[in-house]
């Protein structure tokens, strides 16, 4: 049965952290092979049987404890498809290792920008060299650890980006979508001034598809409220890769020339080009404005770039090894957690909006957050 956790954040408290400041993490060196890492840094088809389940309640301490004594020693492994140092969601999965490694004693190696074609043999060398649990971080390489996981019956695969889990032995790990898609696309009406509003993605797939498209329900609802004047369009970008800044880039200065004035970076390491591109056509006199998703980039551009949304990846690896332990050996489960589970949340706008937008959008994440259905059009899924 999936549990609420209910986090009391008081506006004043958000208020102060909106007037803070954030200041850039060091990056990483720079990983090509498979490594163990010993420096703590900073950072940012085969299927036998699939199954979704409902979140269960998060661990007690008690638990933790149990786990932190089962894993103690065991290694996990990761296939990224990007670097650890992108500030974005491969800099989440270094995020992820470090903290089993640092606070459950786990051994961790990793390979970053693996190509899914790779993937398959990397993740049965891992399995050959005694890696315990096999993490797959994204959405591309789901045919290949289906099968790979039917092949290592006795160790533990999880892969991200995916809501269903496959028997007897991989953990899918979703982040509920909808809900962050909704907030952002209100704050992003909010915002625009041409009524053009895109989502620049790295890759589309149907999880990642419903934020835009709950997006767009945001915006109506805002102009039907009659908060807005104008009609807000919400479109999805796709670069084809989460690599690639040079394409992100080129693909946002045309949009810029076409109008577009807010973009929602989901690109991963291909966010710099699109934050290039707005930070140019700011400095130009034009007002544009980047929205991270995934973690708070405000501090590369503090005049252009709002806190946007965080998705932690780190703490979903951390509840899927958990669970591992807990029970004692391989288990086949999916895992979608959301704003409620307290893996996704909003940040703040650091004064970079009006108080009454900030405290409009803040209460919108509130329902989100606590009330779901209260919001009548916002569609929430655990499907995709």
């Amino acid at each position: 049965m999936k549990k609420t956790l209910v986090v009391l954040v008081s506006l004043l408290v958000l208020f102060t952290m909106m007037l803070s400041a954030c200041a850039p993490a060091a990056a990483p060196e720079k990983i090509v092979e498979t490594v163990v890492v010993e420096k703590k840094v900073e950072v940012e088809k085969v299927v036998e049987k699939t199954v979704v389940v409902e979140v269960e309640a998060a661990p007690a301490e008690d638990d933790i404890a149990k786990a932190k004594e089962f894993l103690k020693g065991k290694k996990i492994c990761a296939v990224l498809p990007g670097p650890v140092n992108d500030g974005g969601w491969n800099g989440a999965a270094y995020g992820g290792l470090t903290n089993l490694r640092d606070n459950f004693g786990m051994a961790m190696a990793y390979r970053e920008r693996t190509k899914p074609e790779e993937a398959a043999d990397l993740m049965r060398q891992y399995a050959e060299s005694g890696c315990n649990i096999i993490q797959a971080h994204g959405s591309e390489y789901m045919d290949q650890i289906n099968a790979v996981a039917l092949e290592y019956p006795d160790i533990q695969f999880m892969q991200l980006s995916r809501c269903a889990g496959q028997e007897p032995n991989l953990i899918g790990l979703c982040f509920s979508t909808g809900g962050g898609g909704y907030v952002i696309g209100r704050l992003a009406a909010y915002i625009t001034k041409t009524g053009k509003v895109a989502f620049v993605v790295g890759q589309k797939y149907p999880n990642m598809d419903w934020q835009p498209n709950m997006a767009q329900v945001a915006a109506k609802d805002l102009k039907d409220e009659g908060k807005i004047s104008i009609d807000v369009a919400v479109e999805e970008k796709e670069v084809g890769s989460w690599d690639d800044p040079a394409k992100a880039k080129e693909i946002t200065k045309a949009l810029i020339e076409q109008g577009y004035d807010v973009f929602v970076g989901i690109a991963d390491a291909g966010d710099v080009g699109t934050i290039e591109a707005v930070k140019e056509a700011h400095a130009a006199g034009k007002e544009v404005w980047f929205i991270p998703w995934v973690k708070d980039r405000n501090y590369l551009g503090p005049d252009f770039i709002l806190g946007g949304w965080t998705e932690d990846a780190a703490l979903q690896v951390q509840y899927a090894a958990v669970h591992y332990a807990l029970n004692g050996a391989p288990i086949g489960k999916g895992f979608p957690l959301g704003v409620e589970d307290g893996v996704a949340y909003l940040n703040p706008t650091y004064g970079l909006v009006s108080q009454e937008i900030d405290m409009d959008v803040y209460a919108t994440f509130a329902k989100v957050r606590d009330d779901p259905a209260s919001i009548p059009n916002l569609v929430v899924r655990d499907d995709l």
